[in-house]
C-alpha cells in the first residue's frame, strides 16, 4: 500500500541538505535507497532526478549544497531502511532560508509594552 503525504518545514535561517540529512540520520534516515542515490537540482525548470552510487553520498551533498546551485531548487530523496519507506525532500526556496514569523507588536504583546 502506498500513501502520501506532504509537510511543509519553515526555517528561520539558511540550511544545508547536509545539515538536514544529518539530522534525520539520527532517526534512521538516510540518502541511501535500495537501486542508489537519487536527488535534482533544477537549474532547468525541469524537475530532473539523477542517480548516484550510494558511496557517492557526500558527493551528491556537495552538488546540491554548492554555492554554484544556491540560486536553483534541489532534492534529495531519503530512506529509511528498517521501516522500507522513503519519501523527497525538496528545498523549495532559492536561497533556502525564510523570514522568521513576526510578532504581533499590537496591545498585549511583550513587544508593546511601557
Amino acid at each position: 500500500m502506498s500513501r502520501t503525504a506532504d509537510i511543509d518545514l519553515v526555517f528561520a535561517r539558511a540550511v544545508t541538505v547536509d545539515a538536514v540529512v544529518r539530522a534525520l540520520a539520527g532517526e534512521g534516515w538516510s540518502l541511501q535507497e535500495p537501486l542508489g542515490i537519487s536527488y535534482m537540482v533544477n537549474n532547468d525548470d525541469l524537475f530532473d532526478w539523477q542517480a548516484a552510487s550510494n558511496d557517492q553520498a557526500a558527493e551528491v551533498l556537495t552538488v546540491v549544497d554548492s554555492q554554484d546551485n544556491i540560486d536553483y531548487h534541489v532534492g534529495v530523496c531519503i530512506y529509511h531502511s528498517t521501516e522500507e519507506t522513503g519519501g523527497q525532500l525538496l528545498f523549495m526556496l532559492a536561497d533556502r532560508t525564510v523570514p522568521s514569523p513576526r510578532r504581533s507588536t499590537g496591545e498585549g504583546s511583550p513587544e508593546h509594552q511601557p
